[in-house]
């Protein structure tokens, strides 16, 4: 095979690679976005709950007595979609973590392939750590700590912010970047290796696919 014919072949393969990629992103960013639209009442009322705790350790009265309550209560409130109050904050967050996530990980696996462009079961799962720990740095930990304070405002009598856009203003202008990075390490521990977990499960599942076609 001529080196020309071979180029072309790469050529071809990164193409295909990157337009899987990008349908990957996006799938993935559709995905999130739904499974988020679901879940998002559980993480609100957990939520609401954790400040309340934090309240009456500082010695104020509790406003729930447990999830039922707070779901009754909020409802009753503000309505059923008041259990959706800062769900904005991870949809705008669920593409471009999908992006980071995928992103990382086929930069990552370009330089850890071997000769035969696979990769091994030790630098699977360090390129899938690596990835977790990007998304968590770039998207996750700003966008978890923004929600967080987003249905604290929620919890207020008179809230600060009128949407997301201007509660992340107010949040930077007020406390800095810092102020959207608060347990930045946890996340970095958690999603780091749900990632590696993950990635090193579906290129091994891809890999053997691969092998049984073969067959």
């Amino acid at each position: 095979m001529s080196s020309t014919h071979r180029r072309d072949l790469h050529a071809a393969a990164a193409a295909v690679a990157t337009t899987g990629g990008l349908r990957g992103v996006i799938a993935g960013g559709i995905t999130g976005a739904i499974e988020i639209c679901i879940t998002f009442p559980t993480e609100f009322v957990k939520t609401q709950l954790q400040l309340d705790e934090g309240s009456s350790r500082r010695g104020e009265a509790r406003q729930y007595n447990g999830v039922i309550d707070c779901v009754k209560k909020t409802v009753h409130s503000r309505g059923f979609f008041g259990l959706y109050r800062g769900l904005s904050v991870l949809l705008y967050g669920s593409i471009p973590k999908s992006a980071v996530r995928f992103g990382a990980f086929e930069e990552l696996k370009k330089h850890a392939v071997d000769e035969h462009g696979q990769l091994n079961s030790k630098t699977r799962l360090l390129c899938g750590l690596g990835a977790g720990l990007a998304e968590a740095i770039l998207i996750v930990t700003p966008m978890e700590t923004v929600k967080v304070k987003f249905i604290h405002d929620q919890h207020l009598v008179k809230p600060n912010y009128r949407g997301f856009f201007h509660g992340v203003r107010e949040i930077i202008r007020t406390e800095g970047i810092r102020g959207t990075y608060q347990g930045l390490t946890a996340t970095m521990l958690k999603q780091g290796t749900n990632q590696a977990i993950r990635f090193f499960v579906m290129e091994t599942l891809k890999e053997k696919n691969k092998k049984e076609k073969i067959v």
